[in-house]
Parts: C-alpha cells; sequence; structure tokens
C-alpha cells in the first residue's frame, strides 16, 4: 500500500494525484464546508487520459441534488440523482468514498448515501479533483491494495476491536468521526482484555477543554498528561486521528497534525483490543 500524506487545507480547485491508484478497500476522506452562497461543487476521480471515473456532483441550484455520472472521451454518461441531500450551505461536512470491487460507496457525516457502479475500472483512476463552491480542511487516503487491516463504516458506539496478532511496531490505528454539538467526553483505549489494563487511553473532554492522556495498570489510573496548544476535537465538527504504533511510544495525530507522543507504559505487545466509547459518532475505523 502507498502511504499518502494528509492534505490539508487546499486552494480550491484541487488537483491531487493518488498515490498507488484505486484499489478495492482504498478510503478517501475529506472534510470541509459549503460555502455560504454555494450553487454546486464536484469531487472527482480522474483518470490518467483525463476521462472522469467518477463525478460526484452536489447541487443546490437544482433542488437540492447530488449527481453522480461518469465522463468517457469528453461525453457524459445517464446521471444518476439523489434527493438524499445532507449538505448544506455554511456547514461542515466529512464525505467518505469507499471503493468496493464493484462500485463507489460514498457516507456523508457518517450516513450511507449512495453506491455508485463502476462504469471504468477503478484501477484507471489516478487524481482526485475537487472544484466549486466548497473550501476543504482535509482530504486523507488510506487503506487498499496489500493493506491487511480491517474497515468498519459508521460502526455503532461502544465500539470494540480485536487486535490480538495486528498489533504490531508501526501499525496504524484511524478513527474518523464527528463530536455531537451537546458532547461531554469520549475516549479511544488500547487495552488488554484479560487484565483491564488500558495501555494508552486518549480521553478529549469538551466542556472541559483537556484532552487527558493516562494508562490504567494493576486497577489504578497512573499520572495524567494533560500538555497540548490546544484541544483539536470540537462540538459538531468532524475529525480524523491516526494512533501510530512506534517502538517508544505512540504518537497520535489528529486533523493531519501531530498533537502528542505518549512513551509506552505497559509492553505494547500486550494490547489486544480496541475501544471507543462516549460521546462521538463514528463514519470509519481502521486497524
Amino acid at each position: 500500500m502507498a502511504w499518502q500524506q494528509p492534505v490539508l487545507n487546499p486552494c480550491i480547485p484541487f488537483n491531487g494525484p493518488i498515490f498507488g491508484g484505486l484499489s478495492e478497500g482504498k478510503m478517501i476522506l475529506i472534510q470541509g464546508c459549503v460555502l455560504y452562497s454555494a450553487r454546486r461543487f464536484a469531487v472527482n476521480l480522474v483518470c490518467a487520459n483525463e476521462d472522469i471515473a467518477f463525478h460526484f456532483n452536489p447541487r443546490f441550484d437544482e433542488g437540492n441534488v447530488i449527481v453522480c455520472n461518469t465522463q468517457t472521451n469528453g461525453c457524459w454518461g445517464p446521471e444518476e440523482r439523489t434527493s438524499n441531500m445532507p449538505f448544506r450551505p455554511s456547514v461542515s461536512f466529512e464525505v467518505i468514498i469507499n471503493i468496493r470491487s464493484h462500485g463507489y460507496q460514498v457516507s456523508i457525516n457518517g450516513n450511507h448515501i449512495l453506491d455508485y457502479r463502476h462504469r471504468l475500472s477503478m484501477h484507471l483512476v489516478q487524481t482526485l479533483h475537487i472544484g466549486g463552491d466548497v473550501s476543504i480542511s482535509c482530504i486523507n487516503f488510506s487503506g487498499g491494495l496489500n493493506s491487511n487491516g480491517m474497515t468498519m463504516c459508521n460502526p455503532a458506539t461502544p465500539f470494540y476491536a480485536a487486535l490480538s496478532g495486528r498489533f504490531a511496531p508501526f501499525c496504524r490505528i484511524t478513527v474518523a468521526g464527528c463530536v455531537p454539538c451537546s458532547a461531554d467526553r469520549f475516549h479511544v483505549n488500547l487495552k488488554n482484555i484479560l487484565t483491564g489494563n488500558i495501555a494508552l487511553h486518549v480521553n478529549p473532554r469538551l466542556k472541559d477543554g483537556v484532552l487527558v492522556r493516562n494508562s490504567f495498570i494493576s486497577g489504578a489510573w497512573g499520572t495524567e498528561e494533560r500538555n497540548i496548544a490546544f484541544l483539536p476535537f470540537s462540538p459538531g465538527q468532524a475529525f480524523h486521528m491516526e494512533i501510530t504504533y512506534l517502538p517508544n511510544c505512540y504518537q497520535v495525530v489528529v486533523n493531519g497534525l501531530l498533537r502528542f507522543e505518549y512513551v509506552h507504559r505497559i509492553p505494547p505487545c500486550q494490547v489486544d483490543q480496541l475501544e471507543i466509547a462516549g460521546d462521538v459518532t463514528l463514519s470509519c475505523v481502521q486497524y
């Protein structure tokens, strides 16, 4: 799998390569905000010959619809339309495009919206294009060919996943979701099922404005770590978090920026479960 650095706050229109191309299991996550006076915007998956394999086009000027299509040799095919239109002017959003063998699955703000069957081979796609009346804060790519991990879309909380046999140095856990407007706190734990020990406890406390990190060992919490420039989670906002297991610490990136490193207090080889619970809506978890 070709790993690709997240793209932060790109200028619109945006044109960028998709490292390694597309393959089944790859995910494209786009976070942004619709402009106040928006008429329409588009997300395009473009081939090397400039054919557009997937054209995703929310239109506010045609009665609030999403239009999907494919362009081949400069000609558009038949449109596929849905009135299931969750985008609103001046409101933030999170779009996830999951690449599947049959087509593209699109979720918006954690809800499955549409499936679009392939008209051109996914393997021809090389570039992502975004244009129109929209601002983008983050674009992230994950999964795909030779990725041995698991992907869970729109899972319920509390969420539990077995990591036994999967958790090794340089493994990355990705959590994408949204913080509800009324949220107080939520947590992400890397733990051992048998002992109940928690190697890493990541606990955003929205009302207190702090991001607590800790470990739970032999029935007791250790010393909290709270130092951070600012809380990267906000009520009503989407987020994208990556936890990477490094030899000496866990490295945690939120919305494309390194937020903290947490030195191991428990040997990571003891971790066999991922737990996510609290005031959070999950759109995608990869591990």
